[in-house]
C-alpha cells in the first residue's frame, strides 16, 4: 500500500458494498411504496390508460423544470458550505441558494402560467380521454408546485449538511405518506384524476417548505450575499446543459410518443410508462445509492493508475451486480405488470420493460466509468457526450415510433443507453487510461440480451395458446434465472467469488 493510500477498512470494496447497503435502506422504502401505487393510479377508477400517461408527462416536466431553474445550483450549496469555516459565511451560503432560486422559480412559473393556455398543448399534448381545459388546469397545478419542490429540496440539502440522516429520512417518508394518503382521499373518493396527484403533491411540498425551510430560513435569518453565491453559480453553470440532456434521455420518449403517436397517443404513454418504471426499478433502487459512496470513495485515492485500475474493477462488478437483479425484472417482468396493474389492458407493457432494462443496465456503465472525467474536470466532453446521446435518442424515437409505438421507444432506449456507454468509456479510456474489462462486460451484457431473448420467447409461445399454467410459468422462468446469474457469477474468478462469500458471512 503507497503512502497516499487511504485506510484497508476504508477503501475496501467490502466497505463501499456495505456503505451502498445503507444508504439504500431509506430509497428502498420510498421505491416499494410508490410502486405499491401503481395499482391504484392504474385503475380506471383512479386515473387509468390515458390519465396514467399524462401523469407520465407531467412528471417529465417536474424534472425537466427543476434541473432548468437551479437544481445543481443547489446541490453545489452543499460543496461549497464546507469551503468555509466561518458560520456566518456558511449559513448565506445556504440562504443565498436557496432565496434565490426560489425566487427565480417563482418569476419564471409565474410568467409560464399566463400563458397556461398556450403552452399546454405543447408541454401536455392533444386533448383526448383527457379533455384540453382539464390538461390546462392539470398545467397550473403543475408550475406552482416546481417553486416549492425546489425550497423544501434546499431544506433536505441542508439536512445533508448537517449530517442529519435519520432525520432526513423521517421526514421523506412522511411528507410520501401524507402525500399518499391524500391521494386516496382526493383520487380515490373524489375522482379528481391527475388533479388530484398533483394538488397532494402540492399540499405535501408546501408543509414541507413551511416547516422544514421555514425552520431553516429562520434559523439561518434570511439575507442574500452575492459575493458567496457567484462562484456557487459558476461551478453549477456547465452542469446545468448535462442536466438537461439526461433529463432528456430519461424522460423525452414519452412527449415523442404523444408527439408521433395517430391515434391513443396518451393511452400509449400509459402502456409504455408502466413498463418502462418497472425496467427502472433497478436503476432507482440500486444504482443511485451506490453513487452516493462510489464518488467520494474513488476521490480518496490519490494515485491515478491506482485509481483507473479501481474504476475498471468496480465498473465490472458494478455491471455485474445490477444485471444479475435486472435479469429478475426482465424474466418476471410480465408477471409484474400483471401485480401492478392489475388491468388487462396495460398488460403489454411487459414488452417493453427487457428493452429499458437492458438499456439502464448500459446506462449504470456509464455512470460508474465517467468518474475520471468528474477527476480531470472535463465536463465539457460530458456535455458533448450526452448531446450525441440525446440526439441519436430524438432520431431514434422519431423513426421507430411511428411504425412500431412504445416498443419503437423502448429500442431506442436500449440502444441510446449502449451508445452513451461507449462514448463514456472511450473517453474515459483516453482521459485517465482506464483499463477496462471489456471481455467480462461484454459477457454480462450478452446474458441479459439473452434473458430478454428468451423471456420473450415464453411469453409470446403464452400468447399463442402453447403455453403453461402460471405455476408451470414461474417454475421455467426460476430456472431460466438461476442458469443465467449463474453464468454470471461465473464470469468471477474462484477468487473473486471466495471473497465475495466470505464478506457476506461477515455481515
Amino acid at each position: 500500500m503507497t503512502e497516499t493510500t487511504q485506510p484497508d477498512e476504508q477503501r475496501s470494496l467490502g466497505g463501499l458494498a456495505k456503505h451502498s447497503l445503507i444508504y439504500s435502506a431509506a430509497p428502498l422504502l420510498r421505491q416499494v411504496i410508490s410502486i405499491a401505487m401503481t395499482r391504484f393510479y392504474t385503475s380506471p377508477t383512479w386515473l387509468g390508460k390515458s390519465g396514467f400517461g399524462v401523469k407520465e408527462n407531467v412528471d417529465l416536466w417536474m424534472i425537466g423544470l427543476q434541473q432548468l431553474l437551479g437544481q445543481n445550483v443547489l446541490g453545489a450549496m452543499v460543496r461549497f458550505y464546507f469551503d468555509h469555516e466561518d458560520e456566518e459565511k456558511r449559513a448565506r451560503v445556504v440562504t443565498s441558494s436557496t432565496l434565490v432560486i426560489t425566487a427565480l422559480a417563482w418569476a419564471f412559473c409565474g410568467i409560464a402560467l399566463v400563458f397556461s393556455g398556450g403552452l399546454t398543448p405543447l408541454m401536455l399534448g392533444r386533448g383526448e380521454v383527457v379533455d384540453a381545459p382539464e390538461l390546462e388546469t392539470i398545467l397550473r397545478l403543475t408550475l406552482l408546485l416546481i417553486p416549492f419542490q425546489l425550497s423544501s429540496l434546499s431544506g433536505f440539502y441542508y439536512l445533508q449538511i448537517l449530517k442529519r440522516s435519520g432525520l432526513y429520512s423521517t421526514l421523506q417518508t412522511l411528507k410520501l405518506l401524507f402525500e399518499v394518503a391524500l391521494n386516496f382521499w382526493l383520487i380515490g373518493a373524489l375522482g379528481l384524476g391527475v388533479r388530484g396527484f398533483l394538488i397532494s403533491m402540492l399540499a405535501g411540498e408546501a408543509v414541507t417548505t413551511l416547516g422544514l425551510t421555514g425552520w431553516m430560513i429562520a434559523t439561518l435569518r434570511p439575507r442574500v450575499d452575492l459575493a458567496v453565491l457567484r462562484p456557487i453559480v459558476l461551478y453549477a453553470a456547465p452542469l446545468i446543459p448535462v442536466g438537461l440532456c439526461q433529463f432528456g434521455l430519461h424522460q423525452i420518449d414519452r412527449r415523442l410518443l404523444l408527439a408521433f403517436t395517430e391515434e391513443g397517443a396518451q393511452v400509449a404513454a400509459g402502456v409504455y410508462g408502466l413498463g418502462y418504471k418497472i425496467g427502472y426499478l433497478v436503476n432507482a433502487m440500486m444504482l443511485g445509492s451506490f453513487l452516493q459512496i462510489w464518488q467520494p470513495w474513488i476521490f480518496g485515492v490519490k494515485d491515478e493508475r491506482e485509481r483507473a485500475a479501481l474504476v475498471a474493477r468496480v465498473s465490472t462488478y458494478a455491471v455485474l451486480a445490477i444485471a444479475a437483479a435486472t435479469l429478475a425484472v426482465i424474466v418476471y417482468g410480465r408477471q409484474a405488470v400483471d401485480v401492478l396493474s392489475g388491468e388487462p389492458g396495460f398488460r403489454v407493457a411487459w414488452t417493453v420493460v427487457p428493452l429499458v432494462g437492458g438499456g439502464y443496465v448500459c446506462w449504470a456503465l456509464y455512470q460508474v466509468s465517467q468518474i475520471p472525467l468528474f477527476l480531470a474536470k472535463r465536463t465539457g466532453r460530458l456535455f458533448l457526450i450526452n448531446g450525441v446521446a440525446l440526439f441519436a435518442n430524438v432520431a431514434l424515437n422519431a423513426w421507430l415510433i411511428p411504425e412500431h409505438g412504445f416498443l419503437g421507444a423502448g429500442i431506442a432506449t436500449c440502444a441510446t443507453f449502449a451508445l452513451l456507454a461507449v462514448l463514456g468509456m472511450l473517453a474515459s479510456s483516453s482521459e485517465a487510461h482506464v483499463p477496462f474489462e471489456i471481455g467480462r462486460l461484454l459477457v454480462a451484457l450478452a446474458l441479459v440480451s439473452a434473458g430478454a431473448a428468451a423471456t420473450y420467447g415464453i411469453e409470446h409461445a403464452l400468447v399463442d395458446g402453447r403455453g403453461w399454467s402460471l405455476p408451470a410459468t414461474i417454475a421455467v422462468k426460476a430456472l431460466l434465472l438461476a442458469v443465467l446469474v449463474g453464468a454470471l457469477a461465473a464470469v468471477l474468478s474462484r477468487e473473486e467469488r471466495g471473497r465475495f462469500l466470505a464478506w457476506i458471512r461477515t455481515r
